[in-house]
């Protein structure tokens, strides 16, 4: 918010005196909130300097009798206004907020490629034609906020033109030219007194004892940034905190540790406190904000040459302390849940860790598995295999797990021979004929390679290279975003009847049902369980499943969610 602030301008300790963000004294011309919420913001500023008119030279300072010299900064000032500059001013800021965080480098290049403004007219910046082909499918799940002011121009655009990244590049390339047939003023030019020979006179006869107090600020510049960026946080937190009393379901604790031992409690005793500490730390920074004003040498070092110590405590502080979203479960319930469902005596170690690091990351919601996890039969062949698949493992990068982009369903199919039939059994290859295999996906980050034969780049659990046992249509994501996925089961079975993905009204992007490509009537016993994102905010994206798969089919499954 800093930079923002320095860019246009603006006083940081009027802002923090006021509690926001406002330009040449009139109202809040940034809107805080959306610029903090963003992913990405950008400043779009022309200034035109058409003339100035300073007269100092024509100045002669006039002291005040009987006014005590120790008191001249508090009555004059530490500079006086000499003149003003003429000519005229456009700021935008524009702030997008992207709900598809996977989209986040295409959204940049967009904004960019139109917010780029060309050497000259008719100078192309040469991305437009390749954003164009994607601009529909780009801006899809974003916000857009823009915060528009200007003095001087006069009407730079048409009143029924709506404000759009178009409208701010094509203002911003016309201003200079609006300016020169509708210029203002636009600042004052400030000017020190020790430039008036007037000024040096009268000081001179002062005693040395008592001479004029002129204060320095040179100083309190990069100071007053840094307690108004502590100011902003402090702000932050406390709107956070009130959003948190209204909604406690929605948040927990975060977990007691060495570096956290006094995590703000999730009752109305313990926010309330974690507010009045927010409230405080602004409270102190203003007061430091006012004490500059007489004692500008506060911003410098103490008497020992060091860095002087904040006489509030630092934001971060508070912000580590305060509780986060569930997302339905804790990390602890998070991890209790692998350890239950995926019986957790057959894993490895290793196995559970690769779920468990998942299960922490705050941003990550794994619904809990449907199914059942039966322990490997022994057979006369050996053992089956027994394993714990999670699709995030294919991301590169752990830090940043992709979401899925195209989603293929496989199912097991029955190729053996039943000798089990001669004594009316089936063999269990013959029970697990048309039941969910494997889980086939591509990944945001795969669009460069080539895909498998399936229309996906990997699967997880078993896949069939036959197409008649493949979901249909693929399912891609880019057109049409997941928001619901049914799965169905009989408890016992050890398999997955079906798995439907569903889009916001219900209509199915793709699945498998086992039952459907048998043509027979659903299983008795058919338990149905319908998953979704935590909460009804908007921005989540089906990120991935998880669960268990035997040598030949699934046993069960659980989605994954990511904001």
């Amino acid at each position: 918010m800093s930079d923002i602030v320095e860019a246009l301008n603006i006083s940081s300790s009027a802002s923090i005196k006021y509690g926001t963000v406002k330009g040449a004294g009139s109202t809040s011309i940034v809107n805080e909130n959306k610029v903090n919420q963003s992913d990405l913001n950008y400043i779009v500023t022309v200034k035109v300097t058409n003339e100035t008119s300073p007269v100092a030279d024509k100045m002669t300072f006039n002291p005040i009798n009987d006014l005590p010299n120790s008191k001249f900064t508090e009555v004059f000032g530490d500079c006086f206004i000499s003149g003003f500059t003429e000519g005229g001013e456009f700021s935008a800021i524009v702030s997008i907020k992207v709900n598809d965080k996977s989209k986040i480098s295409a959204v940049k290049a967009a904004a960019e490629a139109e917010i780029a403004v060309p050497a000259a007219p008719g100078l192309s910046v040469g991305t437009h034609s390749a954003v164009d082909r994607l601009k529909s499918d780009v801006w899809d799940d974003t916000e857009t906020t823009i915060s528009v002011s200007w003095s001087g121009g006069g009407d730079i655009k048409p009143p029924e033109d709506k404000w759009d990244l178009q409208t701010v590049v094509d203002v911003a390339t016309r201003f200079p030219h609006l300016v020169q047939t509708c210029a203002q003023r636009t600042s004052a030019v400030l000017t020190r007194y020790t430039s008036l020979r007037s000024f040096n006179e009268a000081n001179a006869r002062n005693p040395d004892d008592d001479k004029f107090a002129i204060l320095d600020y040179d100083l309190c510049s990069l100071y007053t940034q840094d307690l108004f960026n502590a100011f902003v946080v402090y702000k932050n937190i406390w709107a956070e905190l009130s959003d948190i009393m209204k909604y406690t379901e929605q948040y927990r604790e975060r977990e007691p540790s060495q570096d956290i031992p006094n995590p703000v409690q999730l009752t109305p005793r313990g926010l309330n406190d974690a507010r009045v500490l927010a409230r405080k730390g602004m409270t102190q920074i203003t007061e430091i904000t006012k004490s500059l004003v007489t004692d500008p040498s506060l911003a410098g070092l103490d008497e020992n040459g060091q860095p002087r110590k904040e006489p509030y405590m630092w934001p971060g502080e508070l912000k580590k302390r305060m509780p986060v979203r569930s997302h339905g479960l804790t990390i602890r319930e998070q991890a209790d849940l692998v350890r239950r469902d995926t019986n957790y005596g057959l894993l490895s170690s290793e196995e559970v860790g690769k779920i468990g690091r998942w299960a922490r990351d705050e941003d990550l919601d794994f619904t809990p598995l449907v199914g059942d996890h039966i322990a490997p039969r022994h057979s006369w062949f050996g053992k089956d295999k027994d394993s714990l698949f999670c699709t995030l493992d294919s991301a590169k990068d752990a830090s940043h797990p992709e979401h899925i982009s195209k989603l293929r369903l496989h199912a097991h199919e029955d190729r053996s021979i039943n000798w089990l039939g001669v004594f009316g059994r089936e063999n269990r290859s013959k029970r697990n004929h048309g039941h969910l295999s494997g889980i086939g996906f591509s990944t945001s980050r795969d669009s460069s390679s080539s895909p498998r034969p399936d229309g996906v780049h990997r699967v997880a659990g078993t896949s069939n290279k036959n197409h008649l046992y493949w979901s249909q249509p693929l399912a891609d994501f880019g057109y049409s975003k997941a928001a619901k996925v049914r799965i169905e089961h009989v408890p016992g079975s050890g398999r997955l009847s079906a798995l439907v993905v569903l889009d916001a009204s219900g209509q199915e992007l793709t699945g498998w049902k086992q039952y459907g490509q048998a043509k027979v009537s659903p299983p008795t016993g058919l338990e149905i369980v319908e998953q979704g994102p935590p909460d009804s905010r908007s921005g989540w994206v089906l990120a991935g499943f998880w669960g268990h798969s035997d040598s030949m089919v699934l046993n069960s499954v659980g989605t994954i969610w990511r904001k």
